[in-house]
């Protein structure tokens, strides 16, 4: 019975397994510092929607904080609210929507991401293009460290703890800044080649009132029902300028959510998140065919999304050997974790590595992830 208890604690989205040693649900600060002084290796997890395995125990105890789900001190005229770390995106925009305020970052996992992991990763979404990444919405975090102690972190001393995927400390609380809900709409672009894609996405960067700009290849645009022999650009206006609207725009916005489902089903598991300029787009894209990836990914910020079959998964390498040459970064927004330890260049990891001596020179948490 213990055994099948912890078997969903093994892993995370990025089905890497593990090895659990118990798991502990605190429901408040004081549950989560008894956990953390009770043991001497702590592996801190929300959701489970990591695919970098950076939520996976190797021989731990895994502290789940989905049960730390306070919502307080909203104030609607300074647009701000302090969130507990369990905290699932979705709810938190729920709560806000009667005041007419919204968290303007959206991962597609938003449905059941914590707040907690999108600020230990840092996440982007869809919507980066215009409000890039989550620290970019977050006033300060409640960190506690491996001795029980917790501080406050304020922007000038986030980098240690926003980002840092759980190796420096647990992070409690946070207060966010918000947005006012937007009226949204969106349009479905055909485009027959990728210099037209980049001619289109640069153009339509410059715009204020674009918020997301979404990619899917050939393969994903027929699986997901957008038409075949094309790419296709969904753009997201914050204004009704787009020609779908309200339930034409829902469901074009379903549809791209489905893009991972729909691949992953045809067996292409394994998702990555490399990063490059827009002018080497086309570079990466015709890598990307050439060995049949399938890809999609937010284009306005650089961030791609290839998924690669078992068989393929031997190409990786490879891809991020060519990310690199392209002056590109191997994560975007998924994290390191455990799967891209050994493409994190060596002077980021001496970085790295200071920064986790400095905030956890006991190597209490998530040992073993990023460096």
């Amino acid at each position: 019975m213990k055994k099948d208890f912890f078997g969903s604690y093994r892993s995370d989205a990025s089905r890497l397994k593990g090895e659990v040693l118990d798991v502990v649900h605190p429901k408040n600060v004081g549950e989560v510092r008894n956990a953390v002084l009770g043991n001497n290796k702590v592996v801190i997890r929300g959701a489970g929607t990591g695919l970098a395995g950076g939520a996976v125990p190797q021989g731990e105890v895994v502290l789940d904080l989905s049960k730390m789900i306070g919502i307080s001190n909203f104030n609607k005229e300074r647009r701000v609210v302090e969130i507990e770390a369990g905290v699932v995106l979705d709810d938190l925009q729920d709560y806000l929507r009667p005041w007419g305020c919204e968290f303007p970052i959206k991962p597609s996992s938003h449905a059941v991401a914590t707040i907690g992991g999108m600020i230990a990763t840092d996440a982007v979404g869809n919507r980066g293009v215009k409000y890039g990444k989550t620290s970019n919405w977050v006033k300060w975090v409640e960190v506690m460290d491996a001795s029980g102690h917790i501080e406050r972190k304020g922007i000038t001393e986030m980098s240690d703890y926003v980002g840092m995927e759980g190796i420096t400390g647990v992070v409690v609380r946070a207060c966010l800044k918000l947005n006012p809900v937007m009226e949204r709409s969106a349009s479905l672009v055909r485009l027959e080649s990728l210099l037209e894609v980049v001619e289109l996405v640069r153009r339509l960067k410059m715009r204020r009132d674009v918020s997301s700009l979404e990619f899917l290849d050939k393969m994903m645009s027929k699986g997901v029902g957008f038409g075949e022999d094309g790419y296709y650009l969904i753009v997201e206006y914050e204004n009704d300028e787009g020609e779908l609207k309200g339930d034409e725009y829902d469901k074009v916005m379903a549809m791209r959510d489905a893009a991972y489902p729909f691949v992953a089903g045809e067996g292409y598991t394994r998702i990555e998140d490399p990063k490059v300029m827009l002018d080497k787009f086309p570079k990466l894209m015709s890598w990307l065919e050439a060995n049949g990836i399938p890809t999609f990914g937010h284009i306005g910020v650089g961030i791609l999304h290839p998924c690669f079959s078992i068989d393929q998964e031997r190409l990786i390498p490879e891809m991020m050997k060519l990310v690199k040459r392209l002056g590109g970064q191997v994560s975007g927004e998924h994290g390191i974790g455990l799967l891209k330890r050994g493409f994190v260049e060596v002077n980021d990891q001496k970085i790295l590595r200071n920064v986790k001596k400095r905030t956890d020179p006991w190597g209490k948490f998530n040992m073993g992830k990023v460096i």
